[in-house]
């Protein structure tokens, strides 16, 4: 199971060739593929802050109807507590460590770009694109 960061999901709203061949690797290995929820509101928080944010809303709803969706839940708050307490001198942010949080909770694997930023969290599998 993998989990897409923000910037993958972004990229492929772009249609960048990396990251379409990327996911339909995903897709062939038969992979369930998910995000957060928190990826998800920056995802909007973009759309709504694009020139055309009909559009851009429009469009990150159509990508993000593929993907099963993690939210914050129980295991995840505890995960991110422990988190932000190890991390603090060398915070990763909190947005990006409540993804962390999520991504560790359900065992996932984290597709991103920020892979030296993310390898920071303990216990959080991390894989480039």
């Amino acid at each position: 199971m993998v989990c897409l960061d923000t910037d993958f999901i972004a990229e492929l709203d772009r249609g960048k060739t990396d990251a379409l061949a990327k996911l339909d690797e995903l897709e062939l290995a038969n992979e369930t593929i998910y995000t957060t929820s928190i990826n998800v509101a920056e995802l909007f928080h973009g759309a709504y802050s694009a020139h055309d944010s009909k559009r851009a809303v429009a469009d990150i709803t159509t990508i993000l109807d593929k993907f099963h969706i993690l939210n914050l839940d129980y295991d995840s708050s505890m995960v991110w507590g422990a988190l932000a307490e190890k991390l603090k001198a060398n915070s990763i942010g909190e947005l990006d460590l409540f993804i962390a949080s999520i991504v560790v909770s359900n065992k996932q694997r984290l597709i991103t770009r920020n892979k030296k930023h993310f390898e920071r969290v303990s216990g959080l599998q991390v894989e480039g694109w």
